[in-house]
């Protein structure tokens, strides 16, 4: 038989996989498109939230009656920016106590805060440590004093300051009709490294951006455990049971499938100064997502059964957003099948990686130009291949069995310029 060329066309199609290998690639590469896809539908409905608000109408009646509760862990060195912050507050004096729940403390955390004047409530309990334990503990407590003593819950972790309308606000959407809110959660140092820069991007992207597009849109936005509200019906119906690594997280899908809805108070924020260090950073990530894959196994199937049962949009969405993969990993995936189909001459996965990837940065950068993000965070994104590299190794320590099983307190860095 004589010796024929193949042409070009031909030898294009010779690279390409197999069928079933290029179903798969394709068939991954679409769940990332998608995933960008509905954080861009955030984006457009977080834009339109900004530029037409819709502020609840102010609620009649005397303020609420608020208990503030602080879990605090061995934060003797830094609450007491957070206990000020709460005591310049602009709510009705005698409407509301601050309870520092001290938890395991081996530091002078209880002291410091009694030397300030504030409740101090000591627990020590060897084998169940940590925040959710700690809050199962004090609402257990707290409602058992005379019954009407307290009517709504807001919960502020020991190492964030609040905004002076945190409680105003908090209680202007309870008494407007919500069951449980969340104010914005910010990184309060931006400028103190690129690390620091990059989370306060994550951050903005994460809770601000998203929160604004799920409430917009009449979704549940979510809890992130610090700057919460809760009227004391909703807490007693539906008791806080949370006790895994993201306890926020967790008592948000309870809440969901009980058929609640948390709603976003962007007006009020607590502010959090975050790891500035690659290596503290990562610790603190390691928990998180150890937490997410918990919630995964743990709750989005029930949610995405009940909410096909009862046709709730609002279940099904909270369920399928557990799947949600982190942006780094969805930035990984992109590139590697753009580059799988460069190579392979396979055009169509090729193609709808680079509209996924256009998608992702149009959300990243619309995001923090939505949010007004300092000049230091676009800069810091410069280094974002190092995140993304880093959540790599964190993921493959999971693979192999490694990372945090149970609650680890993250250590908090010294301000720049103190210690070493």
């Amino acid at each position: 038989m004589p010796f024929s060329a193949k042409s070009p066309a031909r030898a294009e199609r010779g690279l390409r996989p197999p069928r079933p290998l290029a179903a798969v690639l394709l068939a991954f590469e679409a769940v990332l498109t998608l995933s960008t896809g509905y954080l861009l539908a955030l984006l457009v409905a977080a834009r339109d939230s900004i530029r037409n608000p819709a502020e609840p109408a102010a609620a009649d009646g005397e303020p609420l009656r608020l208990a503030v509760l602080i879990p605090a862990h061995n934060e003797q060195s830094g609450i007491e920016a957070t206990l000020e912050s709460l005591a310049a507050c602009e709510y009705p004096a005698g409407s509301w106590r601050t309870i520092v729940i001290a938890d395991n403390c081996t530091d002078g955390t209880a002291a410091c805060c009694a030397r300030a004047g504030t409740e101090v409530w000591e627990r020590t309990d060897a084998t169940q440590r940590g925040k959710g334990f700690a809050l199962i503990w004090a609402l257990q407590r707290l409602f058992e004093e005379q019954e009407g003593s307290v009517e709504a819950i807001v919960m502020v972790d020991a190492d964030c300051t609040v905004s002076a309308n945190l409680l105003t606000a908090i209680d202007r959407r309870l008494r407007s009709g919500a069951s449980a809110v969340q104010v914005d959660y910010v990184a309060g140092n931006p400028e103190d490294s690129h690390v620091s820069a990059l989370r306060f991007g994550a951050f903005a992207l994460a809770d601000t951006v998203r929160f604004l597009g799920k409430q917009r849109l009449g979704f549940s936005c979510g809890l992130v455990g610090t700057g919460m509200g809760f009227r004391r019906e909703l807490l007693e119906r539906t008791p806080w049971t949370a006790t895994g690594l993201v306890e926020d997280g967790e008592y948000h899908l309870h809440l969901v499938l009980a058929g609640e809805r948390a709603e976003f108070v962007p007006g009020a924020s607590v502010s959090q100064a975050v790891p500035t260090s690659m290596r503290a950073s990562s610790e603190q990530q390691a928990r998180w997502e150890r937490g997410r894959l918990q919630l995964i196994r743990n709750w989005s199937p029930r949610l995405l059964g009940a909410g096909l049962a009862k046709r709730d949009v609002v279940r099904i969405q909270a369920g399928l957003e557990c799947l949600l993969p982190p942006q780094s990993l969805i930035a990984a995936g992109n590139l590697g099948s753009l580059l799988a189909g460069l190579l392979l001459g396979y055009r169509r996965l090729s193609g709808l990686a680079a509209v996924s990837l256009v998608a992702q940065a149009t959300f990243v950068l619309g995001g923090l130009r939505l949010v007004r993000a300092p000049a230091q965070v676009y800069r810091a994104l410069l280094l974002a291949p190092l995140l993304v590299a880093a959540k790599m190794r964190l993921y493959a320590r999971f693979l192999l069995g490694r990372g945090p099983s149970g609650w680890v307190r993250t250590e908090r860095e010294a301000p720049p310029g103190e210690g070493s």
